[in-house]
């Protein structure tokens, strides 16, 4: 019976051991478990806010970027705009040049109307050929 009853305390105390070990490291552990979750809620959120700020510099850097290629074209549509008007520009003063050189050449030959001077201004180049050919055939028949 001896023998028993030292079994069955010996057991006990090597269950009730563990136990009352747990029980006198529980506070501790639960207080290293409060702080490993509190780091890893705070490596999250930090986490979280790097994503953010990365996205938030991708954005900015599309924006950049979108307003480089918007520059470029406008560029692009200026550099055309004053090629147009570049040639529009020499195309009348090439009308003007050849309106002074049918005028001129009406005044030499004394003869002619100033209908001529209009036509190559609203014809260009190819209303001073018109007049040409019809000068030379004047000027066969005298």
């Amino acid at each position: 019976m001896k023998r028993s009853v030292l079994l069955s305390v010996l057991l006990v105390s090597l269950l009730a051991g563990p136990v009352v070990l747990s029980q006198e490291l529980e506070p501790e552990d639960m207080e290293f478990q409060m702080q490993m979750q509190e780091r890893k809620i705070e490596l999250e959120r930090l986490q979280s806010n790097m994503e953010m700020e990365r996205q938030a510099q991708d954005l900015e850097l599309e924006h950049r970027r979108l307003e480089l290629e918007s520059m470029q074209h406008d560029d692009d549509d200026d550099e055309g705009e004053g090629a147009l008007g570049l040639l529009l520009a020499v195309c009348v003063i090439i009308r003007i040049l050849l309106a002074v050189w049918v005028y001129t050449d009406i005044r030499q030959l004394g003869h002619g109307s100033g209908i001529w001077i209009v036509i190559v201004l609203l014809a260009g180049l190819l209303g001073a050929l018109v007049y040409a050919v019809v000068r030379l055939g004047n000027n066969k028949h005298k």
